[in-house]
């Protein structure tokens, strides 16, 4: 685990990418993530970054590749319950519990940033917009998960396969990962399989139907969204719930006005 300094376009240019989107981020706000105490680490594909249990002080921030938040029961089954993409954090649990609920490992080579809990907490609750962008961030993973419920419960195989391509894809785009027709995904189909609750034969059954429909084409981890239209029509797949599309309302926070007693 390293100390580093280094521009906060490096650092955290996927981050910024995300909360620019929903408030204005100023040079005295980007300072203020800079001037943070940070250390990078560095996790493997298939190692854990936070147990179930773990009590972890610090806030971890992906900088580069992907992770999955998952819980695993005492067969060895996993549920994934979403994807970690760069620019997320890793677990805000940091601010309001002791012990880690779920656990997360890396799918690739994951760097992230090491912030302690309380120093980032002192910055997102001063007086400006950091706050209310992490704020923002959180009701988005919020949302993510309330799809994954409705995805597993009630759609068939081919639509939440399709739904959850269209949701990556749509994020990796916020973070400069994707374009309008294709973006790499480097997940397995046995890690998409955990997430969807399918199996391995279901996923990789529904991806070469895809394929044979003219609807994708795959090569490795690049996914070439060939017609997303008839994706979207095909699970009722709708962006509204990552506030992505539309601009979004910005806000500046202002002080709270405190009242004199007596």
């Amino acid at each position: 685990m390293n100390v580093i300094k280094a521009p906060i376009e490096i650092l955290m240019r996927a981050l910024l990418a995300r909360l620019t989107h929903y408030c204005e981020i100023g040079d005295a706000e980007r300072d203020a993530l800079l001037a943070l105490p940070m250390r990078e680490r560095t996790y493997e594909p298939g190692e854990d970054v936070i147990e179930k249990g773990d009590n972890p002080a610090e806030a971890l921030i992906v900088k580069s590749g992907w992770a999955a938040r998952y819980i695993s029961l005492k067969d060895g089954r996993s549920q994934i319950l979403n994807f970690l993409l760069p620019g997320d954090f890793f677990d805000l649990q940091v601010f309001v519990t002791d012990a880690a609920d779920h656990s997360i490992a890396a799918i690739t080579k994951v760097t992230a940033l090491a912030i302690p809990g309380h120093a980032m907490l002192d910055v997102f609750s001063q007086d400006n917009n950091l706050g209310l962008a992490l704020w923002w961030a959180t009701l988005q993973e919020e949302a993510i998960l309330r799809e994954q419920i409705v995805r597993n419960g009630r759609r068939d195989a081919s639509e939440r396969v399709a739904h959850l391509l269209l949701e990556l894809h749509r994020r990796a785009m916020i973070i400069g990962e994707g374009d309008n027709t294709e973006f790499r995904l480097p997940v397995s189909q046995v890690l998409i399989a955990d997430a969807l609750g399918l199996s391995f034969v279901h996923i990789n059954r529904v991806l070469r139907r895809f394929i044979n429909e003219g609807l994708i084409e795959k090569d490795k981890d690049l996914i070439v969204l060939k017609d997303r239209d008839a994706l979207i029509a095909k699970c009722d797949f709708s962006a509204d719930y990552l506030h992505l599309d539309a601009e979004p309302p910005r806000y500046r926070l202002r002080p709270l006005a405190i009242r004199p007693s007596g």
